[in-house]
């Protein structure tokens, strides 16, 4: 109606300037129609309210904000949209987006903010990592899994790196991290710690507390960043809240210098102690306890919560999704035929657990002693199955009931019930919802294209996705 009205205005004002200038010549009403049609391709624009297109490479605004209409302008385009910023303590970061894979645009707060400092007890749960970065997001749900890349103005040491964030106060991991680290000098450095082997042996007989402080040097040598770079890169799967990148080391050549360091430090700790039972035996135990906490110590492998890619812990935004097919546990067409790909599936109701008091009379057999009704299985598919026909395939092949119904508000199927558990049998928040490699969709699992290799996780919330991991309706 807007638009009607100002092209009636745009109109008008050309048809006042036609009348006052009626006896002009042809060259001015030449210029009095390219006057209209400039002023109607300015109405034109200003009610588009248009967002301008995105480009491959995007700065990211102060406010962090990407808004909807802007992610509409690539929407299913076959191409990867960047969007780069850098932050106050200098590092630079990177998202990018795979186009193709956006369905239902929404505003995305791409701004981090980061943290170096008083990290020790991150470190400590992460099972005494060797570095640690904090991470901390303003978004809410993604309307893609995106890769995020950092630089840092460091070189850790570290080689294997995770994505971690806090759930029911332990750490969960979100995903593996890429390294690649450039110190700066490599060649200079490998010198410099030549010269220092070189200088340690020709000083064999300086006494025990200098031979500590030398280990202790060689020791952080061999763990602290170095000048130069990192380059961390991971998926995303929440840009919600905190989150901690911690890296550890595994190299077995690095952590035998390391122990041996530690070791050296250990005896010279013990400076020939008369009470120590055994004697130098005693100090060659104490290396070798030192040793194996250097080795679990620098690895950020026995992560608390480290079960949250599977099961339980994942959710999906959405327990919408279908192909439209409304037969229970449906026979769909894609158990047919051979099969060049696998994924994994899971089945949870483990949050009915923690609220059997708001289940439906009668649905308690339905529930698993340990919320499992399909642990992680692997199954094959074929190309271009979507989530919602591996759902079906597997419910079928294992006996479990599942039904589902179009729905054309999400143009997909709804995920009515499994196992005779539906929405709502446990309270008004309640129903199914499913992830994908840790990423909740904001679409339909029958429009989710499944790959080589997904890990598909079917959860049952109680609280519209909050207990499962999944904030984005917050």
């Amino acid at each position: 109606m807007r638009r009607r009205k100002l092209r009636m205005l745009s109109i008008i004002m050309v048809l006042c300037l036609v009348f006052l200038t009626a006896c002009g010549s042809s060259s001015g009403e030449n210029e009095l129609e390219q006057r209209a049609d400039n002023v109607e391709q300015k109405v034109e624009d200003s009610t588009e309210g248009g967002a301008e297109p995105l480009q491959d490479v995007n700065q990211i605004p102060k406010n962090g904000i990407i808004t909807k209409e802007q992610f509409e302008t690539v929407a299913g385009q076959d191409r990867k949209i960047q969007f780069v910023g850098e932050s106050d303590e200098g590092i630079s970061y990177t998202w990018t987006y795979d186009a193709s894979q956006i369905q239902n645009p929404q505003d995305q707060n791409l701004k981090i903010d980061f943290n170096q400092e008083d990290l020790d007890d991150i470190k400590e749960q992460a099972n005494n990592a060797n570095d640690a970065l904090e991470m901390t997001m303003h978004g809410k749900g993604l309307i893609c899994p995106p890769t995020l890349s950092l630089v840092l103005s460091e070189a850790w040491q570290s080689d294997t790196v995770m994505l971690l964030k806090e759930q029911d106060d332990k750490l969960a991991k979100m995903s593996d991290v890429t390294i690649a680290s450039e110190p700066e000098s490599a060649s200079d450095d490998s010198k410099k710690d030549k010269e220092k082997e070189d200088k340690k042996k020709e000083n064999k007989e300086e006494d025990d507390a200098e031979d500590e402080d030398d280990a202790d040097e060689d020791t952080a040598s061999l763990t602290d960043p170095l000048p130069g770079k990192s380059t961390l890169s991971m998926t995303i799967t929440s840009l919600e809240g905190k989150c901690y990148i911690v890296g550890g080391i595994t190299d077995k050549k690095k952590l035998a210098s390391i122990n041996n360091q530690l070791k050296a430090a250990a005896n010279a700790n013990k400076n020939g102690d008369a009470s120590s039972e055994n004697g130098g035996s005693g100090g060659s135990g104490g290396s070798g306890d030192s040793g194996s906490d250097s080795g679990n110590g620098n690895n950020p492998g026995d992560i608390a919560g480290d079960e949250s890619g599977s099961g339980s812990s994942g959710g999906g935004g959405g327990s919408d999704g279908g192909s439209g097919d409304v037969e229970n546990g449906g026979g769909s067409d894609s158990g047919s035929g051979s099969s060049d790909y696998t994924c994994t599936i899971s089945i949870s109701c483990a949050t009915i657990l923690d609220n059997m008091g708001n289940l439906t009379s009668g649905k308690e057999e339905f529930v698993p002693s340990d919320g499992w009704i399909l642990a992680a299985t692997t199954v094959s598919f074929s190309k271009g199955d979507s989530v919602h026909d591996v759902l079906k395939k597997v419910c079928k092949d294992n006996g479990i009931h599942m039904e589902s119904a179009y729905t054309p508000a999400y143009d997909s199927a709804y995920v009515e019930g499994i196992n005779q558990l539906y929405e709502f049998d446990c309270g008004e928040l309640s129903g199914w919802m499913y992830n994908v490699n840790g990423w909740f969709p904001n679409y339909g699992c029958s429009k989710y294209t499944v790959s080589d290799g997904d890990q598909i996780n079917w959860v049952y919330t109680c609280d519209l996705g909050k207990d499962v991991g999944d904030n984005s309706m917050y």
